[in-house]
């Protein structure tokens, strides 16, 4: 007897979306908040405006006779691209729908959206890569907790105010040697390492140290139209990495018939980019400088 799966998309659509998230690790850590800026008629590119920055002008409490100084008011802009449609196509053939198949989540879904996980996990994996290595940061495995304290301050003196979130990403390598510090020159009491968030990724250099705040990576995603032909189709958003609803995820679904073939096929994608982005620094003198690669610090441990 032919197994029957339960094709309300909607629902399909909405497991697809949540088994995304179970897979994302450094995905979860970066800014998402360009996403929705890209809305329809809008097309691939969006500007994100920097907050424009005005001096401050002093005269004497007495003083009558000098003119006031006006300044203008001058808005920069950073411009994110979004270019690739990272999916995947299952084809069904009659004998899997009919004799092989008894769960549509786990035996379709569940590999597609990992699948397009592992994508995005990549693509947030390289992006913190390509970020340059400061060389003038030393790194022993005895005292692992001292580059932290390097990049903290390679941080600070490069703008990020006192209040930022502070995380970092680490190959496997540095995750182990903060495991086996001694006390004080690995994991402080909080579970952090002088003030950062530390996630351990085996995606990275088994000797890497990628230091940064939120801003210093954008991650969109996405999810495309529904065809108007498709026989089944659903696109939503939906909470995936907490109970946070600003983190969330958006894929979309469609199921189709190909009569040429005799095979059912399931699309799962989205629209999704990782871009690193600069870090506004506000001069204090009416001009604000946009750093790249401000809001991170790599320290590759190897060298």
């Amino acid at each position: 007897m032919a197994n029957t799966f339960n094709l309300d998309i909607n629902n399909v659509a909405k497991l697809a979306a949540v088994l995304v998230g179970r897979d994302f690790n450094l995905a979860a850590l970066i800014s998402r908040d360009v996403e929705a800026e890209f809305m329809p008629g809008k097309g691939n590119k969006v500007r994100v405006p920097v907050p424009a920055a005005i001096p401050t002008r002093t005269r004497g409490v007495y003083d009558k006779t000098t003119a006031l100084v006006a300044d203008e008011l001058s808005e920069q802009f950073i411009e994110v691209t979004l270019a690739d449609h990272v999916y995947n196509l299952a084809v069904l053939s009659e004998g899997d729908l009919s004799l092989s198949m008894t769960d549509y989540g786990r035996q379709v879904l569940a590999p597609q959206t990992r699948a397009i996980a592992a994508k995005i996990e990549a693509l947030t994996a390289s992006a913190m890569s390509a970020t340059p290595a400061e060389a003038s940061i030393m790194y022993s495995a005895a005292t692992p907790a001292k580059a932290f304290t390097a990049a903290r301050r390679e941080l600070r003196d490069n703008g990020v105010p006192g209040d930022a979130i502070l995380r970092a990403a680490v190959g496997s390598s540095v995750y182990a040697d903060l495991l086996d510090a001694p006390v004080g020159q690995g994991f402080d009491a909080d579970g952090k390492v002088r003030g950062f968030e530390v996630v351990e990724s085996t995606r990275l250099d088994p000797e890497d140290i990628v230091a940064f705040v939120p801003q210093a990576f954008t991650l969109v995603a996405r999810a495309p139209m529904v065809p108007q032909g498709a026989a089944y189709g659903a696109s939503i958003v939906t909470p995936v990495f907490s109970d946070d609803n600003s983190a969330q995820f958006a894929v979309r679904v469609v199921n189709d018939y190909d009569s040429n073939v005799a095979a059912d096929r399931s699309l799962v994608g989205t629209f999704a980019a990782v871009q690193a982005m600069p870090l506004p620094v506000d001069n204090e003198d009416g001009s604000v400088t946009l750093l790249d690669h401000g809001g991170a610090v790599r320290i590759s441990t190897g060298v």
